[in-house]
């Protein structure tokens, strides 16, 4: 089932781009987890569209129903539901997708795939409306993380070219990031320096006048990750991050460590030694991403 993944998670996204909603189910969530709605909301606001220069015009208010799951403040430990509704569709601009279908998307696979079945409008359920709910469950799920001491950061790393500084500019401590991105004290834009964002959002200005898009690379990592996590092979905390996140629409190209790199650099390099700690054994380099 190609919108529904995990094991003891499960994420089920469903609704359609011009229909009348997009939604999630979170099926797994132990009982008892403290939400803040309010947090939630926040952190769906940072992809609302239509807020700023560099997202899609298109109005959105983002605001979530819960339908179930969710009681007095706290997860019940039953399915967790929640909608939101689309509003902003204007589906005549996209009547002449079925016989013209715009390049990069899934308008024609998706035509294809289901027989001329398929909702087109706005690109139905490949949109990448489909995003909200998959930031929803996001969100939910740093609530659970985050009485573990568990934290998610990240940044734009590049956009167009246009660089911005690294999230850890000492690779032997990524335990502690040059800048906490939830304590950034300026700036709209996802970016640490604030010059950097600056010149990112005129680029990507740039290209919308120009009737042109631009790409980007992001920087993200998880903090304060247990050791162990994960099973082996096709079960292992690299496998399942990478397939939610090529679940993104855009996602092209997802990384680890080094990355690329590691095609150019000795295995004495890239791998690892370990180190005595307070903490324990840690790696003295984190090349690998660890």
């Amino acid at each position: 089932m190609g919108s529904i993944w995990g094991e003891r998670l499960r994420l089920s996204l469903f609704g359609e781009s011009h229909g009348p909603g997009v939604g999630m189910v979170l099926d797994g969530l132990p009982a008892g987890i403290p939400v803040d709605l309010e947090r939630v909301r926040a952190f769906l606001d940072r992809r609302a569209p239509g807020r700023d220069p560099w997202s899609t015009p298109r109005k959105e208010t983002d605001q979530p129903e819960i339908l179930s799951g969710l009681y007095q403040g706290r997860t019940t430990g039953t399915p967790l539901a929640a909608l939101i509704r689309n509003a902003d569709t204007r589906s005549a601009d996209y009547a002449r997708l079925a016989a013209t279908p715009r390049p990069g998307h899934a308008d024609r696979a998706g035509a294809v795939r289901y027989g001329g079945f398929a909702d087109p409008r706005g690109g139905g359920h490949f949109s990448g409306r489909l995003t909200a709910p998959l930031t929803l469950a996001g969100a939910l799920c740093r609530e659970g993380l985050r009485p573990l001491g568990i934290r998610v950061v990240g940044h734009a790393a590049a956009i167009a070219g246009i660089a911005d500084d690294p999230l850890f500019p000492d690779a032997g401590d990524m335990g502690r990031p040059a800048v906490d991105p939830e304590a950034w004290p300026g700036g709209r834009f996802p970016a640490i320096l604030e010059a950097a964002g600056a010149a990112m959002e005129a680029a990507i200005g740039a290209a919308r006048a120009a009737g042109d898009s631009v790409g980007g690379r992001v920087e993200a990592a998880v903090l304060g990750l247990p050791e162990g996590i994960g099973d082996p092979m096709f079960g292992g905390v690299e496998s399942r991050a990478a397939s939610l996140l090529y679940g993104i629409p855009g996602v092209k190209a997802v990384g680890f460590g080094l990355a690329e790199g590691f095609a150019d650099v000795r295995g004495s390099f890239a791998n690892d030694a370990f180190h005595d700690t307070p903490q324990g054994l840690r790696p003295r380099t984190n090349h690998n991403g660890g």
